[in-house]
């Protein structure tokens, strides 16, 4: 009766070969995500960043503190300082989903860890 049970309870050669066929696969798609999402978000980036200079305050440090306005041209319904505002937050969210993409969210936990 044992060498029945044990036969049942063992898995097979081929069921283990299917198995782990499976599980390759399944990795491999998961890394092929990660390396589309991370180039989708690497693009992305770019792009803020194009954005982010060209909505720059021309102004130096001593003419904002001075009070100089800033210059005439089109505005958003927002107005600037709150747009750039948002394309500030809109890079950190697309640094840290990019660095999640790549795996390195867990780096650089584990190197705070350490300090």
């Amino acid at each position: 009766m044992e060498k029945g049970a044990q036969a049942k309870t063992r898995p097979e050669g081929g069921y283990d070969e299917h198995l782990r066929r499976d599980v390759d696969r399944f990795n491999a798609r998961l890394r092929h995500f990660r390396g589309v999402a991370a180039s989708v978000l690497n693009d992305a980036q770019e792009v803020w960043e194009e954005i982010c200079e060209a909505s720059r305050d021309p102004r130096t440090c001593e003419e904002i503190l001075e009070g100089v306005g800033e210059p005439t041209g089109m505005m958003p319904v927002c107005g600037w300082p709150e747009f750039r505002e948002k394309l500030h937050l809109l890079g950190h969210y697309i640094q840290y989903t990019k660095k999640l993409c790549d795996g390195s969210v867990d780096d650089l936990a584990n190197r705070e860890k350490e300090v």
